[in-house]
């Protein structure tokens, strides 16, 4: 049998050294893998070489000149030179030249003590410059939006920065304009940059051309002291260093993690740490006196607590309940569930305080079935109600990666999402007819698979550009049939719609008809640990919507909260305002004065997971590690330490004196368990009861529009919103209308609309686009000022809203005035 070419191995010599690498490695990957260095600049191990610096010039025997190792193919008995007189000459030269009109601003620059062109320059470079001209100057720096500076007399064209765009990302949020002398990168006329990735433009910039807003000078990098950590928004978990400079984090950056993250962080993980040194941060305990918050003392605190504690369990456990667990370490979550579960005895325990009740959600287990590196590696995949950007951008990455290897990108969403131009397919679905859509997919695909069954019919739905995402169901479905192996993954504006249950059992059919797996892109934070490690309803307990009902009819004494604020995650504002006029005591572990906090009789201060160690659980089930990177403020306390000193006042002993032993106590219940391995899938939850109600067509226009309450990227919570640059990125909330819905209703793009439902009322800014379809609105969540729960769902789970323009009266004019 031949060897395929991609293995066959070749040999060559390079300095006097015979190499050998496979078939189709470049010069310099070949230098590299036999430990001889050759400088670069344009090149990044993670696209493909370009050849625009010339930096990386070698000597080929046989060839007439000099050639650029990165873009060369090694060849058998290829003999090459990167040490002799001509190819240091050209280093040299093409060194002189980058810096005939660079600034020698090292003392200012904030690339200073990190950057290669300063490396290569003490390396490589000419010992002086025969240029004695004027250099260039222009005006510094250029903001590009709220996170992005261009000191463009800095740049080098290499074109880092716009191919990361264009081959990573796909955003192509940086492009490069006019040639030769004149070449800058930019975007159109200086406007914002629009990515969700741009720190990464920063970080592979080898000048410093590309800087941060938020870090510029304000540190150096010996002046700090990296701390390798974990990012704990979106639960994908990736890597990172964060840099500590007298006490405070000053910059975070990605930590190689090839089967997590690989080199690449999003924006919310460059730039969402500030919040960690608020000076609104709480630093003692508060306890409600006459009405009012106050400080107290922990002994205060803990006193009342416990004493509420004993008096709601005289009545029974189950007078208790337990809500929380996102912003929790797997230890916290761990200590809680032995708190809540042993010493007081409570089923009513629950991390999925955002799902409905009813919702498919609560049934199926959250997170991937396969690690992130196995999804890279799929053929075809299938984005069913999930918006990935905005929920898990840097899986985006891990699918822009296999779509470059040839897989096939397949969307079904309630309206137009950013990676829609990357996919072969894309059925714009109204909201509640995702499962019909799924269905009609599958059954063309058992059609395929088995010509003796009847056609599959089903009435067509609104689509894109006057047709049907009926129109584009038997060429999506032929699709599949020819793929090895999809992905399907089904988002959570898809498993908590009024179709939800239809929808994931049409998606497991569809899965199984074409050898595929089903991914529940459901949850953020540590979600994944918390379901992993207790937090969920134990036998006869009650889920976080049961256990809010339970509280409103006066069936719990003590509602506990840590590591979540239902106030805004719950779906039903009122539900959660009902329950806490019904509970005798509300407890709260939190780092800022919430609206949960501000509503509780206990705020116990906590550390925020940047000031703790431990470990969380990432989407796919990773166990990854935490390393405390600063102090917390005040009397501030960790959750796990706080859950161990109730246990002490209920006369129960949970303590671990070292993070090993409790480790070892938490293997007790996951017998699995090891740092950076990723652990078996839990059981699924138990159905609570209180099913999802019957599936129904949308509502008809006269009835309102249907709101779609969507996840965002960037938004304006209690910490992104607290975090230099991102509240700009985020921008104020605002709705998107449909313009035909916008011609119908006299809404103009820009204007102040309200939004109403049953007595619920909601001013929010209208944008006008086509990012949804006719009949529906979309609302983003993640904004503190803007409640979206406050618009509540009718029984039958849509929740249709009145949208009308609010317009500023006119003052009458006085007689005789212009």
């Amino acid at each position: 049998m031949a060897v395929e070419a991609s293995r066959r191995m070749i040999k060559l010599e390079i300095d006097g050294l015979e190499v050998a690498v496979p078939a189709g490695t470049t010069v310099y990957q070949a230098a590299r893998a036999a430990g001889i260095d050759i400088p670069i600049f344009c090149y990044h191990d993670r696209m493909p070489p370009l050849g625009a610096c010339r930096m990386c010039l070698v000597r080929v025997e046989k060839m007439p000149k000099l050639a650029a190792s990165c873009t060369l193919e090694a060849a058998d008995g290829m003999v090459v030179d990167t040490k002799g007189a001509e190819v240091v000459a050209a280093q040299r030269a093409v060194l002189e030249l980058l810096l005939a009109n660079h600034p020698l601003d090292c003392p200012i620059c904030d690339k200073g003590g990190e950057c290669p062109l300063q490396d290569q320059t003490f390396r490589y470079g000419p010992a002086r410059s025969r240029f004695v001209e004027t250099k260039r100057d222009f005006a510094k720096p250029i903001p590009l939006g709220p996170l992005l500076a261009l000191d463009r007399e800095r740049c080098i064209a290499c074109w880092r920065c716009v191919r990361f765009g264009e081959i990573v990302a796909g955003d192509d949020a940086l492009k490069g304009f006019e040639r030769g002398f004149a070449s800058e990168v930019g975007t159109p006329h200086a406007a914002p940059v629009e990515s969700k990735f741009i720190g990464n433009t920063m970080a592979i910039c080898p000048v410093g051309a590309l800087t941060s807003r938020s870090y510029r000078f304000r540190a150096r990098p010996w002046d700090n002291r990296p701390i390798p950590s974990t990012c704990t928004y979106c639960g994908v978990g990736c890597a990172t260093w964060l840099d500590v400079r007298g006490g405070k984090i000053v910059r975070a950056r990605a930590r190689e993690a090839v089967g997590i993250n690989d080199v690449w962080l999003c924006d919310l993980g460059f730039f969402g740490h500030d919040y960690v040194g608020s000076e609104e941060r709480l630093r003692t305990p508060l306890v409600r006196r006459n009405g009012d918050l106050g400080e107290a003392t922990w002994d205060e605190a803990l006193g009342l607590l416990s004493a509420w504690l004993r008096y709601a369990t005289e009545g029974g456990p189950g007078r208790v309940a337990f809500l929380g667990g996102r912003r929790l370490t797997n230890e916290d979550a761990f200590v809680a569930a032995r708190l809540f579960g042993e010493v007081v005895g409570t089923p009513h325990l629950d991390h999925r305080v955002d799902a409905p009740s009813g919702s498919v959600g609560l049934d199926v287990r959250w997170g991937l079935c396969t690690t992130l590196e196995e999804l890279g590696q799929a053929d075809a995949l299938v984005l069913v109600g999930c918006d990935i950007t905005e929920e898990y951008p840097v899986v985006w990455l891990r699918i822009k990666a296999a779509l470059d290897r040839g897989a096939s990108l397949l969307v079904l969403h309630p309206g137009r999402v950013e990676v829609r131009r990357h996919a072969v397919s894309e059925l714009v679905v109204e909201h509640g007819r995702l499962g019909e859509a799924v269905s009609l997919m599958a059954g063309a695909v058992e059609a395929a698979r088995t010509p003796t069954l009847p056609p599959q019919h089903g009435a067509a739905g609104p689509g894109v550009g006057g047709g049907t995402w009926r129109d584009g169901i038997a060429g999506a479905a032929g699709l599949l049939s020819s793929s090895r192996r999809p992905h399907f993954i089904v988002g959570r504006l898809a498993l908590d719609a009024p179709d939800g249950r239809a929808t994931l059992e049409a998606c497991a059919r569809l899965s199984a008809a074409c050898g595929g797996v089903v991914h529940v892109a459901r949850g953020r934070g540590n979600d994944f640990g918390a379901q992993r490690f207790g937090l969920l309803p134990g036998d006869g307990g009650l889920d976080a919507g049961g256990i809010l009902r339970a509280a409103a009819a006066g069936e719990i004494d003590l509602l506990y909260v840590a590591g979540c604020d239902p106030a805004t995650a719950v779906s039903d504002r009122e539900a959660w305002e009902a329950a806490r006029r019904g509970v005798g005591l509300l407890v709260v572990h939190e780092s800022f004065m919430s609206a949960t906090a501000q509503a509780a009789d206990v705020v116990l201060p906590t550390l925020v997971l940047p000031e703790k160690g431990g470990t969380v659980t990432n989407i796919e089930g990773r166990v990854l590690p935490l390393q405390p990177a600063v102090k917390g403020p005040g009397r501030a306390r960790g959750d796990a330490e706080i859950f161990a000193l109730v246990a002490s006042r209920m006369g129960a002993t949970i303590t671990y004196g070292t993070s090993d032993e409790l480790l070892d106590g938490m293997r007790a219940a996951v017998p699995e368990l090891a740092v950076g391995e990723v652990l078996p899938p839990p059981p699924a939850p138990a159905p609570i009861g209180g099913g999802e109600p019957p599936a129904q067509e949308p509502p008809a226009q006269e009835q309102g529009l249907v709101l779609l309450r969507v996840d965002r990227l960037f938004a304006a919570g209690s910490m992104s919103g607290r975090c230099r640059g991102l509240a700009g990125v985020a921008g104020p909330p605002h709705c998107v209308v449909h313009p035909s819905d916008a011609a119908r209703l006299g809404v103009e793009d820009g204007a102040l609309v309200e939004l109403a439902a049953g007595d619920a009322l909601l001013a929010v800014v209208a944008r006008v686009g086509d990012a949804t379809l006719p009949g529906q609105v979309l609302l983003p969540r993640g904004y503190d000022a803007l409640p979206v729960n406050g618009l509540p769902a009718g029984a039958d789970g849509w929740t249709r809203v009145a949208l009308r323009p609010l317009r500023p009266r006119t003052a009458p004019r006085a007689e005789g005035s212009p």
